[in-house]
Protein backbone atom coordinates (compact mmCIF):
# COMPACT_ATOMS: atom_id res chain seq x y z
CA UNK A 1 0.00 0.00 0.00
CA UNK A 2 2.81 2.37 0.88
CA UNK A 3 4.55 1.70 -2.44
CA UNK A 4 1.32 2.25 -4.35
CA UNK A 5 0.70 5.51 -2.51
CA UNK A 6 4.24 6.67 -3.23
CA UNK A 7 3.76 5.80 -6.90
CA UNK A 8 0.50 7.71 -7.02
CA UNK A 9 2.16 10.73 -5.45
CA UNK A 10 4.93 10.52 -8.00
CA UNK A 11 2.46 10.43 -10.87
CA UNK A 12 0.59 13.39 -9.40
CA UNK A 13 3.82 15.35 -9.14
CA UNK A 14 4.66 14.52 -12.76
CA UNK A 15 1.17 15.63 -13.81
CA UNK A 16 1.51 18.90 -11.94
CA UNK A 17 4.88 19.54 -13.53
CA UNK A 18 3.45 18.88 -16.99
CA UNK A 19 0.49 21.16 -16.20
CA UNK A 20 2.83 23.98 -15.25
CA UNK A 21 5.15 23.53 -18.23
CA UNK A 22 4.99 26.30 -20.82
CA UNK A 23 3.89 25.28 -24.34
CA UNK A 24 6.43 25.53 -27.12
CA UNK A 25 6.59 28.71 -29.18
CA UNK A 26 4.88 26.92 -32.08
CA UNK A 27 2.09 25.68 -29.78
CA UNK A 28 1.61 29.15 -28.35
CA UNK A 29 1.48 30.73 -31.81
CA UNK A 30 -1.13 28.20 -32.99
CA UNK A 31 -3.20 28.59 -29.82
CA UNK A 32 -3.19 32.40 -30.03
CA UNK A 33 -4.04 32.36 -33.74
CA UNK A 34 -7.15 30.30 -33.00
CA UNK A 35 -8.03 32.49 -30.01
CA UNK A 36 -7.67 35.60 -32.21
CA UNK A 37 -10.10 34.24 -34.81
CA UNK A 38 -12.59 33.32 -32.09
CA UNK A 39 -12.31 36.70 -30.32
CA UNK A 40 -12.64 38.76 -33.50
CA UNK A 41 -15.66 36.72 -34.57
CA UNK A 42 -17.27 36.89 -31.13
CA UNK A 43 -19.64 39.79 -31.84
CA UNK A 44 -20.81 38.21 -35.10
CA UNK A 45 -21.98 35.09 -33.25
CA UNK A 46 -24.02 36.92 -30.63
CA UNK A 47 -27.80 37.00 -31.00
CA UNK A 48 -29.89 40.10 -30.58
CA UNK A 49 -30.77 40.16 -26.89
CA UNK A 50 -31.86 42.25 -23.92
CA UNK A 51 -30.42 41.95 -20.43
CA UNK A 52 -30.41 43.79 -17.13
CA UNK A 53 -27.15 45.43 -16.03
CA UNK A 54 -26.96 46.25 -12.33
CA UNK A 55 -24.09 48.52 -11.26
CA UNK A 56 -23.16 48.84 -7.59
CA UNK A 57 -21.06 52.00 -7.26
CA UNK A 58 -18.80 52.83 -4.32
CA UNK A 59 -16.03 55.29 -3.44
CA UNK A 60 -12.98 55.33 -1.20
CA UNK A 61 -10.77 58.21 -0.07
CA UNK A 62 -8.05 55.83 1.06
CA UNK A 63 -9.91 53.99 3.80
CA UNK A 64 -12.94 51.70 3.55
CA UNK A 65 -15.27 51.55 0.56
CA UNK A 66 -18.45 53.62 0.94
CA UNK A 67 -21.52 52.63 -1.05
CA UNK A 68 -22.78 55.43 -3.28
CA UNK A 69 -25.73 54.00 -5.21
CA UNK A 70 -26.99 51.23 -7.46
CA UNK A 71 -27.85 51.98 -11.07
CA UNK A 72 -29.97 49.58 -13.13
CA UNK A 73 -29.77 49.65 -16.92
CA UNK A 74 -31.69 47.90 -19.63
CA UNK A 75 -29.04 46.85 -22.14
CA UNK A 76 -30.17 46.02 -25.65
CA UNK A 77 -27.76 44.36 -28.09
CA UNK A 78 -29.19 44.50 -31.61
CA UNK A 79 -27.58 44.92 -34.99
CA UNK A 80 -24.17 44.35 -33.32
CA UNK A 81 -24.60 47.55 -31.31
CA UNK A 82 -25.19 48.21 -27.62
CA UNK A 83 -27.92 50.56 -26.40
CA UNK A 84 -28.40 51.52 -22.75
CA UNK A 85 -31.54 52.80 -21.03
CA UNK A 86 -31.62 53.88 -17.40
CA UNK A 87 -34.28 52.07 -15.36
CA UNK A 88 -36.17 54.41 -13.06
CA UNK A 89 -38.19 53.56 -9.93
CA UNK A 90 -41.39 51.82 -10.93
CA UNK A 91 -39.59 49.67 -13.49
CA UNK A 92 -39.78 52.34 -16.22
CA UNK A 93 -36.99 53.01 -18.68
CA UNK A 94 -35.72 56.51 -19.43
CA UNK A 95 -34.11 58.07 -22.49
CA UNK A 96 -31.64 59.80 -20.15
CA UNK A 97 -28.06 59.63 -21.39
CA UNK A 98 -25.62 57.87 -19.06
CA UNK A 99 -23.53 61.04 -18.85
CA UNK A 100 -26.53 62.81 -17.37
CA UNK A 101 -26.66 60.24 -14.57
CA UNK A 102 -23.17 61.23 -13.48
CA UNK A 103 -20.49 59.13 -11.82
CA UNK A 104 -18.35 56.39 -13.32
CA UNK A 105 -19.45 54.00 -16.07
CA UNK A 106 -17.64 51.62 -18.40
CA UNK A 107 -18.47 49.97 -21.71
CA UNK A 108 -16.86 47.32 -23.88
CA UNK A 109 -18.01 44.07 -22.29
CA UNK A 110 -19.68 42.73 -25.44
CA UNK A 111 -16.75 42.34 -27.78
CA UNK A 112 -15.06 45.75 -27.81
CA UNK A 113 -12.41 44.82 -25.24
CA UNK A 114 -11.61 41.63 -27.15
CA UNK A 115 -11.17 43.60 -30.38
CA UNK A 116 -8.91 46.11 -28.62
CA UNK A 117 -6.61 43.24 -27.70
CA UNK A 118 -6.78 40.85 -30.64
CA UNK A 119 -7.06 43.15 -33.66
CA UNK A 120 -3.78 42.73 -35.60
CA UNK A 121 -3.46 46.53 -35.72
CA UNK A 122 -3.18 46.61 -31.91
CA UNK A 123 0.24 44.99 -32.11
CA UNK A 124 -0.41 43.24 -28.78
CA UNK A 125 2.56 41.31 -27.38
CA UNK A 126 1.47 38.08 -25.63
CA UNK A 127 3.31 36.03 -23.02
CA UNK A 128 2.18 32.67 -21.62
CA UNK A 129 1.76 32.83 -17.84
CA UNK A 130 0.20 29.59 -16.61
CA UNK A 131 -2.40 26.88 -17.06
CA UNK A 132 -5.28 26.78 -14.59
CA UNK A 133 -8.99 26.07 -14.18
CA UNK A 134 -11.59 28.85 -14.30
CA UNK A 135 -15.29 28.15 -13.73
CA UNK A 136 -14.49 24.40 -14.02
CA UNK A 137 -12.93 25.03 -17.43
CA UNK A 138 -9.21 24.38 -18.18
CA UNK A 139 -7.72 27.64 -19.44
CA UNK A 140 -4.42 29.11 -20.52
CA UNK A 141 -3.55 32.54 -19.12
CA UNK A 142 -1.62 34.94 -21.34
CA UNK A 143 -0.47 38.41 -20.34
CA UNK A 144 -0.51 41.04 -23.07
CA UNK A 145 0.42 44.67 -23.66
CA UNK A 146 -0.87 47.15 -26.27
CA UNK A 147 1.14 50.35 -26.84
CA UNK A 148 -0.62 53.69 -26.80
CA UNK A 149 0.19 54.28 -30.47
CA UNK A 150 -1.96 51.29 -31.46
CA UNK A 151 -4.61 51.54 -28.75
CA UNK A 152 -8.40 51.93 -28.97
CA UNK A 153 -8.85 52.26 -25.20
CA UNK A 154 -10.23 55.71 -24.35
CA UNK A 155 -10.68 57.35 -20.95
CA UNK A 156 -13.33 60.07 -20.77
CA UNK A 157 -14.15 62.63 -18.09
CA UNK A 158 -16.86 65.27 -17.88
CA UNK A 159 -19.88 65.79 -20.12
CA UNK A 160 -21.11 68.02 -22.92
CA UNK A 161 -18.83 70.94 -23.70
CA UNK A 162 -16.61 69.96 -20.75
CA UNK A 163 -16.02 66.43 -22.00
CA UNK A 164 -12.35 65.46 -22.05
CA UNK A 165 -10.97 62.19 -23.36
CA UNK A 166 -7.62 60.61 -24.05
CA UNK A 167 -6.36 57.42 -25.66
CA UNK A 168 -4.08 55.32 -23.45
CA UNK A 169 -2.04 52.17 -23.78
CA UNK A 170 -3.02 49.16 -21.69
CA UNK A 171 -2.00 45.73 -20.47
CA UNK A 172 -3.62 42.80 -18.69
CA UNK A 173 -4.34 39.08 -18.83
CA UNK A 174 -6.67 36.97 -20.97
CA UNK A 175 -7.72 33.51 -19.79
CA UNK A 176 -8.64 31.34 -22.77
CA UNK A 177 -10.43 27.96 -22.76
CA UNK A 178 -8.17 25.18 -23.98
CA UNK A 179 -10.94 23.48 -25.99
CA UNK A 180 -13.01 26.26 -27.57
CA UNK A 181 -10.30 28.96 -27.57
CA UNK A 182 -12.90 31.39 -26.19
CA UNK A 183 -11.95 34.05 -23.65
CA UNK A 184 -13.46 33.35 -20.22
CA UNK A 185 -11.88 36.27 -18.40
CA UNK A 186 -10.06 39.46 -19.40
CA UNK A 187 -8.38 42.18 -17.36
CA UNK A 188 -7.39 45.61 -18.66
CA UNK A 189 -5.21 48.23 -16.96
CA UNK A 190 -4.48 51.65 -18.46
CA UNK A 191 -0.89 52.70 -19.22
CA UNK A 192 0.69 56.03 -20.20
CA UNK A 193 -2.11 58.25 -18.88
CA UNK A 194 -1.21 61.92 -19.64
CA UNK A 195 0.01 63.78 -16.56
CA UNK A 196 -2.74 66.43 -16.70
CA UNK A 197 -5.68 64.03 -17.10
CA UNK A 198 -8.00 63.78 -14.05
CA UNK A 199 -8.35 59.99 -14.25
CA UNK A 200 -4.97 58.72 -13.14
CA UNK A 201 -5.55 54.95 -13.18
CA UNK A 202 -8.25 52.74 -14.67
CA UNK A 203 -8.60 48.97 -14.44
CA UNK A 204 -11.43 46.62 -15.30
CA UNK A 205 -12.09 42.91 -15.56
CA UNK A 206 -14.84 40.92 -17.28
CA UNK A 207 -15.92 37.36 -16.47
CA UNK A 208 -17.88 35.35 -19.03
CA UNK A 209 -20.19 32.35 -18.66
CA UNK A 210 -22.58 30.33 -20.78
CA UNK A 211 -26.13 31.68 -20.73
CA UNK A 212 -29.27 30.59 -22.56
CA UNK A 213 -30.80 33.05 -25.01
CA UNK A 214 -33.67 31.93 -27.22
CA UNK A 215 -33.07 28.27 -26.44
CA UNK A 216 -29.33 28.31 -27.27
CA UNK A 217 -26.23 28.68 -25.11
CA UNK A 218 -23.93 31.67 -25.65
CA UNK A 219 -20.80 32.79 -23.82
CA UNK A 220 -21.79 36.19 -22.40
CA UNK A 221 -20.54 38.55 -19.68
CA UNK A 222 -21.70 37.48 -16.22
CA UNK A 223 -19.92 40.10 -14.11
CA UNK A 224 -17.41 42.92 -14.34
CA UNK A 225 -15.43 45.20 -12.05
CA UNK A 226 -14.07 48.64 -12.82
CA UNK A 227 -11.93 50.92 -10.63
CA UNK A 228 -10.68 54.43 -11.40
CA UNK A 229 -8.51 56.81 -9.42
CA UNK A 230 -9.62 60.41 -9.84
CA UNK A 231 -7.28 63.25 -8.90
CA UNK A 232 -8.31 66.91 -9.25
CA UNK A 233 -6.27 69.13 -11.52
CA UNK A 234 -3.87 71.76 -10.23
CA UNK A 235 -6.51 74.39 -11.05
CA UNK A 236 -8.91 72.59 -8.71
CA UNK A 237 -6.24 72.37 -6.01
CA UNK A 238 -5.72 76.16 -6.26
CA UNK A 239 -9.38 76.64 -5.43
CA UNK A 240 -10.87 77.36 -8.83
CA UNK A 241 -12.99 74.25 -8.30
CA UNK A 242 -13.91 73.59 -4.69
CA UNK A 243 -14.53 70.47 -2.64
CA UNK A 244 -12.62 68.12 -4.94
CA UNK A 245 -10.03 65.66 -3.72
CA UNK A 246 -8.45 62.41 -4.84
CA UNK A 247 -10.78 59.46 -4.65
CA UNK A 248 -11.01 55.90 -5.88
CA UNK A 249 -14.23 54.87 -7.63
CA UNK A 250 -15.37 51.26 -8.00
CA UNK A 251 -18.19 49.68 -9.99
CA UNK A 252 -19.28 46.08 -9.39
CA UNK A 253 -21.44 45.00 -12.32
CA UNK A 254 -23.87 42.11 -12.68
CA UNK A 255 -25.49 41.02 -15.96
CA UNK A 256 -28.83 39.30 -15.42
CA UNK A 257 -31.99 38.08 -17.14
CA UNK A 258 -30.65 37.59 -20.66
CA UNK A 259 -33.46 37.07 -23.14
CA UNK A 260 -34.01 37.22 -26.88
CA UNK A 261 -34.58 40.72 -28.23
CA UNK A 262 -38.01 41.63 -29.54
CA UNK A 263 -39.39 45.03 -30.45
CA UNK A 264 -41.66 44.94 -27.39
CA UNK A 265 -39.03 43.59 -24.96
CA UNK A 266 -39.51 44.90 -21.45
CA UNK A 267 -37.53 44.73 -18.25
CA UNK A 268 -38.63 41.73 -16.20
CA UNK A 269 -38.05 40.93 -12.57
CA UNK A 270 -37.30 37.57 -10.99
CA UNK A 271 -39.33 35.91 -8.29
CA UNK A 272 -37.27 37.53 -5.53
CA UNK A 273 -38.24 40.99 -6.74
CA UNK A 274 -34.73 41.79 -7.98
CA UNK A 275 -33.96 42.74 -11.58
Amino acid sequence: MIRMAMAALGMAAMGAAAWAQAPSEAEQASFLAQARRTALGYSELLPDFVCTEVIHRSMSDGSAWRNLDTVTLQLTYAGKRENYKVVLPGNKTSEMDLQAVGGAFSKGEFGSALRWIFEPASGAAFHWEKSSVLHKTPVAAYSYRVPRANSSFTLAYGAGADLRNTVVGFHGVVEIANDTKMVWRVTVEADDVPANFPIRTSTFSIDYGFTEVGGRQFLLPSSAENTMLYQPSRAAERGQIRNLRSRLMRNLVEFRAYRKFAVDSELKFGGDGQP
